[in-house]
């Protein structure tokens, strides 16, 4: 579940090694568990090992070696001479007796024309420069080909840190990844080439793992625990989110079904009297409750019975937009604010009970200083910043806390691309605040409901279709 940072995993490694086992060691088993891998994934056959002169080729010469003792048709290529390679690396290489050469085109296209396997081990996960142009150039023309490529630990060329790609590198089908995933796995651009992710335990201790630090995840039910109702429960009991209808009525009909649908025992939308009417043809389900004054809304909010609010869906950003999420803040409830509410949140002071729900248009707005950064970056800066939980959206949705511990969701379903999915979120997020999970694990639960149930709608779903799927 932990997701590890590139200092972190060479922190477990150091002290693996100093505590349990020698590097060599270490080394032997990523080799062996890459190696077991592969040989369950494909059928033997010409391979090419491309190796580093790092500890990343190292690995690569071990998978060559064992491969070749499992009958394969092995060789290597390095990335430069032999006697550049690390310690642990060149005691790996002289143990592997088959060829060893130099990159070379001609045996790339040669493997192309047979047919073969690219292993490709020769960065991992510590290069923080643009790849050299010779090797680049090789990356290149192993995209060009039709042969499947396996990267161990990470696409060589992808940023560990941050999922950048630094110049080039190969799209891998599989990434055998040692100990614990790392973040350029799930990050985008890093994401497209990484492929199927496997992760090989190789004899570092759980423990190890906890004593780096690590403060980021994947977006698992690990992170967050659903409320069971009970023969006690009632409507209030499971929990009452206000919704406050802006303008666009469409999106706070989908945030309150969706709300409904999740698991809150009442969902009431504030709206004006100039859009009651469209909230009163809708789903009989919603409580209505109009409000067209300041002194209206405030004591809808006040009431005791609801217990989390949700702000900005359709709405404009205008003083009145800001008057309510003045009001909703100062009672001190949990929210959920997005959309035509977020150009305000900077100005709320009681902001830790909120969850924030910008696509990156709206980061970049909110955060102009922060454009260009890395998403894990500016998802934890923002939240630092904010003093509030900060889910922000994309294809590789990241939810931040305030006191930096973060969450990536990991699931592919590209559709929720499509109108009225984040107002859907949102209302999944106001019933787990209502139902009283912490902000953090409440945005957790509602990103992961919301995925897992687009995920079950299939192609070309629409947001409508996500709520159907909430079950």
């Amino acid at each position: 579940m932990e997701i590890l940072t590139v200092d972190q995993m060479y922190f477990a490694d150091k002290e693996c090694n100093a505590k349990i086992m020698p590097e060599m060691q270490l080394m032997e088993n990523a080799g062996f568990a890459a190696a077991c891998q592969i040989a369950r994934n494909y059928h033997k056959c010409p391979t090419l090992v491309l190796c580093g002169t790092g500890n990343n080729g190292g690995d690569g010469f071990v998978v060559a070696r064992i491969l070749q003792q499992w009958g394969w048709s092995v060789e290597v290529a390095l990335t430069d001479s032999e006697e550049r390679l690390s310690p642990a690396a060149r005691i790996n290489a002289e143990k592997f007796h088959g060829l060893k050469r130099q990159l070379s085109f001609k045996r790339l296209k040669r493997l192309n024309q047979t047919g073969g396997l690219i292993i490709d081990a020769v960065f991992g996960i510590g290069l923080s420069r643009p790849v050299q142009t010779d090797i680049a150039d090789f990356f290149n023309a192993v995209n060009e080909t039709d042969l499947p490529c396996v990267a161990l630990d990470i696409p060589s060329g992808i940023h560990a840190d941050t999922g950048e790609v630094l110049e080039t590198a190969p799209f891998c089908d599989m990434t055998i990844t040692f100990c614990r995933p790392k973040v350029g796995h799930f990050l985008y651009p890093g994401k497209e080439y990484t492929g199927q992710l496997v992760v090989c335990p190789i004899g570092i201790p759980d423990e190890m793992i906890k004593n780096t630090g690590v403060s980021l995840y994947e977006n698992t039910p690990e992170l967050f625990s659903l409320p069971q109702t009970g023969p006690y429960d009632h409507k209030y009991s499971r929990g009452a989110v206000l919704i406050r209808a802006g303008k666009m009525t469409g999106a706070a009909r989908l945030a309150s079904l969706a709300s409904r649908r999740a698991g809150a025992g009442l969902t009431a939308v504030s709206c004006s009297t100039q859009t009651y009417p469209f909230f009163a043809a809708d789903t009989a389900g919603t409580v209505l409750q109009i409000a067209d004054t300041k002194e209206d809304f405030s004591d809808q909010i006040a009431s005791k019975k609801i217990a989390a609010a949700v702000i900005g869906m359709g709405a404009d950003k205008e003083d009145s937009t800001k008057a309510f999420l003045h009001l909703i803040a100062n009672t001190g409830k949990p929210f959920v604010a997005d959309a035509g509410a977020l150009p305000f949140i900077k100005g709320i002071k009681k902001r830790s009970n909120a969850v924030i729900t910008p696509h990156n248009g709206e980061f970049e707005q909110l955060f102009p200083e922060l454009k260009g950064q890395n998403r894990l970056f500016q998802a934890l800066t923002a939240a630092k910043t904010l003093g509030c939980t900060v889910v922000l959206k994309g294809a590789d949705t990241i939810i931040a806390s305030p006191q930096e511990k973060a969450a990536i969701n990991v699931t592919d379903c590209f559709d929720l691309a499509t109108a009225g999915s984040g107002d859907v979120l949102d209302g999944i997020i106001g019933a787990m605040l209502a139902k009283d999970l912490p902000p953090f694990e409440a945005a957790c639960a509602g990103v992961w409901l919301h995925s897992r149930a687009a995920e079950k709608a299939g192609k070309n779903m629409i947001a409508e279709d996500i709520i159907a799927h909430l079950k």
